[in-house]
């Protein structure tokens, strides 16, 4: 299995050379940081534009080991140090399945399902922190999960690991760890953690963390990133009611949940609709199976840490990289409360459940590793059509035709701004005090915004241009119509082509210049 949770990544990898469009965002940061301008989007302005410390320090270090020139091998040299995390994770979770006594059906569905998440194994290759993340996750429940009482020093490391990869992990460790204080019991019929080494272990991990937020707060002046910030504006409201009705809603698959074990974006369209019925009968069985009395502890326990998370994920936007650790609890729920049905049903002989029961692990397993594969073609054809012949062409050509002090205003901000290098005005602002300044000012439109701020440039969708907004503000009348990128051409060329929803979104790009001041 560690070698498995190794190669698929690196398979994946070598098949896709899938970038995420994120990590170029972050990527920037890093670049700037190795060129002696700091860890910054754009020299000379302080901006915390990254979420992860991590996922920015680590390709710092690789861009610095392979060279500012050479974007690929660097990018290379994290996918391994990525893949080499989950191998060790796998290792972690193999051991604590001996101490735990989980059977060969456990197993199978265990590391079934979280080998071939084709969410954990996309971005783990493709640039963003998402791997770091549930190595420290999976470190933390091997930890909280051993037979023997846990130490203080691997919980501290685990749950500042998780906080120095995401500064919203604690609401992870939380939900790993309130679930030991519910049902204390051991696998070997002990008590519970002991408070004191569980509080032993908080503080030591705060503590570990206690630096990159001092600095952070120095640096940037507030530890909480811009990034944070600028999505906060537009982030859904939550209501009491909406939180008491969320159980009954997932129960339903009305909620966000459902995603758990669903492909990237498939709320865009192109998947069977059977995925959704498959995503949401596994997540039932993730987010209830606590509720179950006779449960072993540990399935109950990691059961609990789902149905928690629900509450969190269903109020954010979810975009799919925070979704893997998630997954993998999700995962050994499943896989301990399967392999408990099992026993039951052998030892009460009645062997045609526990038959039906393999049957159903198998189809989830073989069922996640077919969107696995679909997902590999589907990055392939995103990697080579919408990132190279499309954003990043668009912000090499930006860097060719532009000047320095130029702005451009766009949404997707990584390729193209890493590309053009250009003073970035993007929506909603997460490189740029500009826009968010001009949301909270009630500019809360691209034409509002760009009326505003008069950037140089203007990416936009084509769908983008005929929304009211412009409409009613017609402020395009005041730039050129420059240049199209659109390999909606190719994309019709390719026969199969799984969640074709969303590289239609991306497909087609317009690009304008502002038109020069009329000479007075």
């Amino acid at each position: 299995m560690v070698v498995l949770a190794f190669a698929v990544p690196v398979a994946f990898a070598c098949f896709t050379n899938h970038a995420w469009e994120d990590y170029f965002i972050t990527l920037r940061s890093s670049r700037h940081l190795v060129e002696g301008h700091g860890l910054v989007f754009n020299p000379g302005e302080r901006v915390h534009t990254f979420t992860s410390p991590l996922g920015v320090l680590v390709p710092a270090l690789c861009t610095w080991l392979a060279g500012v020139a050479h974007e690929q091998l660097a990018l290379w040299l994290f996918r391994l140090l990525d893949a080499a995390l989950l191998a060790v994770a796998a290792f972690f979770v193999w051991r604590r399945a001996d101490t735990l006594r989980l059977g060969a059906i456990g197993r199978f569905t265990l590391f079934g399902l979280l080998l071939a998440d084709a969410k954990l194994t996309d971005f783990a290759i493709n640039g963003m922190e998402t791997a770091i993340l549930v190595f420290f996750l999976l470190l933390l429940w091997s930890e909280l999960e051993s037979p023997a009482a846990p130490r203080a020093s691997r919980l501290a490391l685990a749950c500042a690991g998780l906080m120095w990869t995401r500064p919203d992990a604690f609401i992870l460790a939380a939900a790993v760890i309130v679930p030991h204080l519910v049902f204390r019991q051991r696998a070997d019929d002990t008590a519970g953690i002991p408070w004191r080494t569980l509080l032993r272990g908080l503080a030591l991990g705060g503590a570990l963390y206690l630096p990159w937020f001092a600095w952070a707060w120095w640096y940037y002046g507030s530890p909480i990133p811009h990034t944070i910030v600028a999505k906060f504006a537009f982030a859904p409201p939550v209501h009491l009611l909406d939180l008491l009705l969320l159980p009954w809603r997932t129960l339903l698959g009305r909620s966000l949940l459902v995603h758990l074990f669903l492909p990237t974006y498939y709320i865009f369209g192109g998947w069977p609709a059977l995925l959704r019925i498959f995503s949401h009968a596994l997540t039932i069985v993730a987010a209830f199976a606590w509720l179950v009395p006779t449960l072993p502890p540990t399935a109950r326990r990691a059961s609990l840490a789902v149905f928690l998370g629900m509450f969190y994920l269903c109020s954010i936007f979810l975009f799919p990289w925070y979704v893997p650790p998630w997954t993998a609890l999700a995962s050994i729920a499943i896989a301990f409360t399967l392999d408990h049905a099992c026993r039951r049903a052998t030892a009460s002989a009645h062997r045609l459940f526990a038959s039906l029961l393999r049957i159903a692990a198998t189809l989830a397993v073989v069922t996640q590793a077919a969107v696995l594969c679909a997902s590999a073609w589907q990055m392939r054809v995103q990697q080579q059509l919408i990132e190279n012949s499309g954003r990043r062409a668009i912000g090499e050509w930006l860097r060719a035709a532009a000047a320095p002090a130029d702005t451009v205003f766009l949404e997707p901000l990584g390729y193209i701004g890493y590309y053009s290098r250009l003073k970035t005005y993007d929506f909603p602002g997460l490189s740029s005090p500009e826009v968010t300044a001009a949301i909270n000012a009630g500019a809360r439109r691209y034409a509002d915004i760009i009326a505003r701020l008069r950037p140089t440039w203007l990416v936009l969708r084509p769908a983008e241009t005929t929304t009211p907004d412009f409409a009613q503000r017609p402020i395009l009348r005041d730039y050129d119509f420059v240049r199209a990128w659109n390999v909606l051409p190719q994309l019709d060329a390719i026969r199969f082509l799984p969640g074709r929803g969303w590289f239609e979104f991306d497909s087609q790009y317009l690009v304008y210049r502002r038109k020069p001041a009329p000479p007075h």
